[in-house]
């Protein structure tokens, strides 16, 4: 599964960056993501790693799940940034694979967010596919409220 999200808003690209950068901000605008704490860093993480849940609902319904996601990758050119976030789990056991893309660019006054989740479990279901893509559309709606309350 993979669904992209784009929204434009009139904010400054760097405060926006430092928002989208922090995965402990998220819970505030993205309704995917209900709680993101600090993490101990292990040896080969690439940036700092939080300890997640994801929680998807359907009406009365609610499915959650933990995740522990490493900061990997934060690009930063003139205005523009990418950050990426992956699932980084310290147990021996082979996961499904989470990713989270985050692009930043300045366009025309105003600031262009794109957001990418990518999930490759087993457990994949159509139905899944439509709650993520409402729940990663509501983030996009809120982020500008977020940033305006900040």
């Amino acid at each position: 599964m993979k669904h992209s999200s784009e929204l434009l808003i009139r904010a400054d690209a760097a405060e926006v960056t430092a928002v989208v950068a922090d995965l402990a901000t998220y819970p505030h605008w993205n309704d995917l993501v209900t709680e993101a704490e600090p993490a101990e860093p292990a040896d080969g993480d690439a940036g700092p790693a939080w300890h997640t849940t994801l929680q998807a609902r359907v009406g009365p319904f609610a499915r959650s799940k933990k995740l522990r996601f490493v900061r990997e990758q934060f690009v930063e050119m003139d205005d523009d940034a990418s950050i990426r976030f992956a699932r980084a789990e310290l147990d021996d056991r082979t996961h499904a694979a989470w990713t989270m893309r985050v692009d930043v660019e300045p366009v025309a006054g105003v600031c262009s967010v794109t957001l990418t989740l990518v999930y490759d479990g087993a457990l994949w279901i159509p139905a899944l596919g439509t709650i993520l893509h409402g729940a990663i559309e509501s983030a996009t709606e809120r982020l500008p409220d977020y940033l305006d309350q900040r």
